[in-house]
């Protein structure tokens, strides 16, 4: 989405460069931009709430699309503002908002896809965790050797799978 946001508010600049006028932004494209900022920054504070309640990163990486929503609003709503208050010359300001837009949209997506990203493939979880797992198993002393270790993150839960050594004359 931030590419071709870029994209076209790069091709409308080209435009301008050329000697193109572009056509004027209307009121209400500025009076939704205004009503968006603010119904996607209250979204974005209940859903990161929630996210967090729920320690689902899913759940907060979607809270920040609403919050980059909210941003690529105000980009919006300066270059429509601009363009509306200052006269057809300044039309230009809307792509160049769009471009600023689609650094902020392009600059929170790929801070989000990583934590994503190893949810869903069900990476291990980070080895400061996983040395506590080690912990709490190597207290028993009937435990002689902890192997093959494998963790992850389900949703808000863990998966933890070991296989441990025991005494072999001792009853399970």
């Amino acid at each position: 989405m931030g590419a071709g946001i870029a994209w076209n508010g790069a091709s409308d600049i080209i435009r301008v460069i050329k000697g193109e006028i572009l056509p004027s932004p209307g009121m209400l494209a500025l009076v939704a931009a205004l009503v968006s900022i603010v119904l996607k920054e209250a979204l974005y504070w209940y859903t990161v709430i929630e996210g967090k309640k729920l320690q689902s990163t899913a759940l907060v990486a979607n809270a920040w699309h609403h919050r980059s929503d909210g941003l690529s609003s105000i980009g919006v709503a300066i270059g429509i503002g601009g363009a509306i208050l200052l006269g057809e010359k300044w039309t230009v300001l809307d792509p160049i908002a769009a471009l600023v837009v689609s650094y902020f949209i392009i600059w929170v997506a790929l801070r989000l896809i990583k934590p994503s990203m190893d949810e869903l493939m069900e990476r291990s979880l980070p080895e400061k965790i996983e040395r506590e797992i080690e912990n709490m198993v190597n207290e028993f002393e009937q435990v002689s050797d902890l192997h093959n270790l494998r963790t992850r993150k389900i949703g808000n839960s863990y998966a933890i799978e070991f296989h441990i050594r025991m005494d072999g004359a001792i009853p399970l």
